[in-house]
């Protein structure tokens, strides 16, 4: 079995089309009963969307702008209501010395300069947050901050570092805690 480099999944990534929700300017701008819980589940008028083509298909055309989310196609620009953030980060996978991480949505970015970690306050607590797109983020789960915080005290025991709770991802460190 022939393991994927960090030079494969770029190249997949880049692959990937996305709508180019940034050219589109619509004339009609109006809101739309659709909520992202801070679980990243996508809710309309209530109710769960199962469908998860569908929740893609939507997470494809999110925009945000002046702190507020917006479904956009050619022809209309909807508000919708998002809790947190839109995207929720359920996965990562250190690739050659790069961190590979996937959003709810299936749509992976690799850490750097261009999907920077941030930390936001959430719940009271300083969390870590990847830019996917845009001005549009994902809030890394539990299991991948417990996977980083572990990773991270790894390395300060092997290489005699004091206690830190900051990684790399490729030529990119970011840190996990205040």
């Amino acid at each position: 079995m022939t393991k994927t480099s960090l030079d494969d999944i770029a190249q997949q990534i880049e692959a990937q089309s996305q709508p180019p929700v940034h050219l589109w300017q619509p004339e009609h701008v109006g809101e739309i009963d659709i909520v992202i819980d801070a679980n990243g589940f996508w809710f309309h008028e209530g109710e769960r969307i199962m469908r998860d083509p569908l929740v893609r298909l939507f997470a494809s055309i999110l925009w945000a702008e002046d702190k507020e989310h917006y479904l956009v196609t050619p022809v209309e620009k909807l508000k919708i209501q998002v809790e947190d953030a839109p995207y929720v980060i359920n996965q990562a996978e250190k690739v050659d010395s790069a961190w590979v991480v996937t959003t709810n949505t299936h749509e992976q970015v690799i850490v750097g300069e261009k999907h920077p970690i941030e930390l936001r306050k959430y719940q009271g607590q300083a969390l870590p947050y990847v830019r996917i797109r845009y001005d549009l983020w994902a809030r890394i789960n539990r299991s991948v901050y417990f996977q980083w915080v572990s990773e991270a005290l790894e390395y300060g025991e092997e290489h005699n570092k004091p206690k830190s709770v900051s990684l790399n991802s490729g030529n990119y460190r970011f840190t996990l805690s205040e």
